[in-house]
C-alpha cells in the first residue's frame, strides 16, 4: 500500500518544478538585467561627466570633445548621441560667473541576455552634466547648442 502511494507522488515533484522554474528564471534574469541596466546608466553618467570636464578645460572644438568622450568612455559602437550646450559668456567667465557647459549623452540600452527584451526594449539611457566655466574658453562659443554628435 505504501509503495503505491509513493509511485503516485513521484510525478508531483516534476510538476512543481515545471511550475516554479519560469518564475525562478524570470527573477534571476530580471536581477541580472536590472544590474546591467544600472551599470550602463552609471557608464553613461560618467561619460557625460568626462565630456563636460573636457569641454571646460578647453580640450578642443565640440566635435573633438565629443570624439574624445566616445573614446575615453568606451562608447564607440554604441550609437550614443552627445549634445554640448554652452550657457553664458564662456569666453569671459570672470565677469560672467554663470557661464557653464553642459554635456548630454543619450544611448539605447543594450541587453545582456535578451531574455527580458520585451520589457527593456527601447529603453533610452540619458545623462546630463553641467560644469561651470572657470577660465576663458577659446574653442567653444557662448550661448550655443552644438549639433548632435554620434559615437562611431
Amino acid at each position: 500500500m505504501i509503495k503505491r502511494i509513493r509511485n503516485r507522488e513521484q510525478g508531483a515533484s516534476l510538476v512543481e518544478f515545471a511550475l516554479v522554474l519560469p518564475l525562478f528564471l524570470l527573477l534571476v534574469f530580471g536581477i541580472m538585467e536590472s544590474g546591467w541596466l544600472f551599470a550602463q546608466l552609471t557608464e553613461t553618467r560618467n561619460a557625460a561627466r568626462e565630456g563636460a570636464r573636457l569641454a571646460v578645460v578647453d580640450y578642443g572644438t565640440a566635435t573633438q570633445v565629443a570624439t574624445e568622450t566616445c573614446n575615453r568612455a568606451a562608447l564607440s559602437g554604441s550609437g550614443a548621441d552627445i549634445v554640448i550646450v554652452t550657457t553664458g559668456n564662456v569666453t569671459d567667465p570672470i565677469n560672467n560667473p554663470n557661464a557653464s557647459v553642459s554635456v548630454t549623452i543619450v544611448k539605447n540600452y543594450q541587453s545582456l541576455t535578451g531574455f527580458l527584451d520585451p520589457v527593456f526594449n527601447g529603453v533610452k539611457l540619458d545623462s546630463t552634466v553641467e560644469m561651470r566655466v572657470e577660465r576663458p574658453l577659446v574653442n567653444l562659443s557662448s550661448n550655443t547648442t552644438y549639433p548632435t554628435e554620434t559615437c562611431p
